[in-house]
Order: C-alpha cells, then structure tokens, then sequence
C-alpha cells in the first residue's frame, strides 16, 4: 500500500533519498515521453492540437537530457563491478530490450519491418535505447580510472564538450549517430556530475532562481528558434540550466502516494519507454477512422496510451522477457561469485 503523503524525513544526501528522487525524475521524465508521443503522432494526420504542441517543445530541450544525464549519474557505480559483471548487466538489461523491441516492432508496426536498412541506421522510436548502448560500450574505456573520481569526472567531462561539439560541427546525416552524439553527451555529465549532486542540492536559493530563470528564457527561445531546443550548444545550456534546477528541486518534494507513483514510473523507465510508442501508434489507426475532432483525438491517444502503457508495467512480472535477458540472474550470480573469489584470493597474495 502507498503511504500517505507527508515530507521526506531523510537527508538528500543519504543514498536512500537520493535513489528515490532519481527515479521521481526518472519517472517525469519517460511519462512525458509518452505524452508527447500521444501528441505528435496525431499531428501527422491534422489532426494535432497546436498550443499542446508548443508545450511539448517548450520541455523538449530537457525531457531526454535529462534521462541521459540520472543514467550517467549511475556509471560510476556500475563500472565499480568487474568488467564480466558490468558487460553482462548491460547486455541483460539494455541490449536485450532494445533488440526483441527492435524486432518487435520491426515485424509489427513499422512498414518496411527489420529488413529495412533505414530502420536500423535511425533506431525508430528506439534509438534512446541503441545511443544508451553505445554510451555503456564507450564507457568500458574508462574502466581504469574508475577508482580515481577526479580523473574520471574529467575525462566524462571532457568526452561531454568533445561530443556536444563534434554534433555541433559535423555534417553527419545519420539521425541515430547525430542522437547519441548530442543527447549522450548528458550522460558522461551525469557520470561527471555524480559526486557533485550532494552539494549542489544544498545551493542557496537565490542561485537556483537565477538559473531558472535563465533556462526559462532560454526554453523560450527555443520555441520559436531550434538551435536552442536540440543540438547546439545554446541547447546543452538550456539543457544544463534546468536539469540543475530539477535536480535541487526534487529531493525537497514531499513523499506521498503521487511521487511514489513516478519514482515506480522510474524504476519501471524501459518497459514504458519500449511498450507506449507502439500502443499509441495502434490507438491513433483506430482513431483515424472515427474521424474524431483533434482536441479528442488527442485526449484520447493520451489517456488510452498511459493507461495501456502502465498496464504493461504491472503486466512485467510475466512478461519479464521483455525487458530482460531471461535467467540473467543466474549468469550475474555465476560472475558475482567468481569476483568474490578473485577478490578473496588477491588478498590472501
């Protein structure tokens, strides 16, 4: 049962507290993917509702940064473990879903299906999922400095410029490398950043405000203007300023049976990202022959899509193939077992 609300009596700085308003913004952050999505998608028939669409563009800038940078924020961590135990935990939980998904919805949605190069070269809807891939892979290349925080924080940081950069400068035409280049750049700052979270949550005020403001105005901009909504770095610096301000402002929400549904939101962020896209697409085919006026049809690709999406959520326990290798855990228990041994006999050298 969900507790009643009441404030968060843990410091923001305990790991407790911290993976609990993670997965909050997690949670905000995928649900209104699928609220854009419920939007869009009808626009391609006319039947799109305009001032929702600018709202869409107005959070744009920070929607997916914002996804990249909380799982950037958790590599530190993850590369703590073995080389085996990080590859294998990537592989059952990442790789996995993105390939059945691409499958999946190659064979039944998508009208080229899997043989289509295209598809494959863009990702579709699942190109977040194949750019998290290859930002794990690259990753791996920083195994060594692990151990050494400064190092590491400099380097994500320098693979950040280098990234949002090179996107800004290149004449690449491939959506899927030019996707990965921008929105992964955000998750080496989230790994970056992962030590500094504790003490920016403390910040005064006065700064937060001021930043808000800034990426208000910048946001702003950006509805009218694309450079600062995706891929330049007028929008890495929207991007920045408000998920900082997201971030100091999200362990001082209270507790309760509503944030509670968005930190499992959070925690469930693969089976609604990988489920909505191709449920909402189903929704708006049979709404295009209801010929339904476009405030409805919108309303309507919307609520069905988040109800069906989190139907797949609580669905998870017996469709848990899905989303992850099945019998993962035993390969991870196997590698977990032979660390422990490695470790143990390292020592007694």
């Amino acid at each position: 049962m969900l507790a009643a609300t009441t404030p968060s009596s843990a410091p923001v700085s305990t790991p407790a507290a911290r993976m609990g308003w993670m997965d909050m913004l997690r949670g905000v952050a995928v649900l209104l993917v699928v609220v854009m999505h419920a939007a869009d998608i009808p626009m391609t028939n006319g039947k799109g509702v305009d001032e929702w669409s600018r709202l869409h563009l107005y959070l744009e800038p920070f929607r997916m940064p914002m996804l990249m940078f909380l799982s950037g924020m958790l590599l530190p961590r993850a590369l703590g473990k073995t080389l085996p135990q990080y590859a294998w935990g990537k592989f059952a939980a990442i790789v996995w879903p993105a390939v059945v998904w691409m499958l999946l919805f190659g064979f039944l949605i998508y009208h080229g299906g899997p043989t289509d190069p295209v598809y494959w070269r863009t990702g579709d809807y699942l190109w977040f999922l194949l750019a998290l891939c290859a930002c794990y892979g690259t990753a791996m290349l920083l195994k060594p400095v692990a151990s050494r925080p400064v190092v590491m924080s400099l380097l994500c940081t320098g693979l950040f410029v280098a990234m949002i950069l090179l996107r800004y400068h290149s004449e690449i035409s491939q959506s899927l490398v030019n996707r990965t280049l921008y929105y992964g750049a955000f998750f080496f700052l989230g790994a970056a950043c992962a030590r500094l979270v504790v003490k920016w949550v403390n910040a005064p005020v006065s700064i937060v405000v001021g930043l808000g403001a800034v990426a208000v105005v910048l946001a702003n901009l950006g509805l009218d203007d694309r450079s600062f909504r995706l891929g330049t770095p007028f929008s890495a610096l929207t991007a920045i300023l408000g998920i900082a301000v997201l971030l100091w402002i999200a362990p001082r929400v209270p507790r309760g049976n509503f944030t509670q549904i968005l930190e499992w939101a959070g925690r469930n962020s693969i089976v609604i990202y990988v489920t909505h896209f191709p449920l909402v697409i189903l929704i708006h085919r049979l709404m295009r022959h209801l010929d339904a006026d476009p405030a409805l049809y919108v309303s309507m690709c919307t609520v069905f899509g988040m109800a069906l999406t989190l139907l797949m959520v609580r669905l998870r326990p017996w469709t848990a193939w899905l989303y992850v290798f099945p019998h993962h855990q035993r390969v991870a228990a196997r590698l977990h077992n032979r660390a422990a041994l490695g470790g143990s006999q390292q020592t007694q050298h």
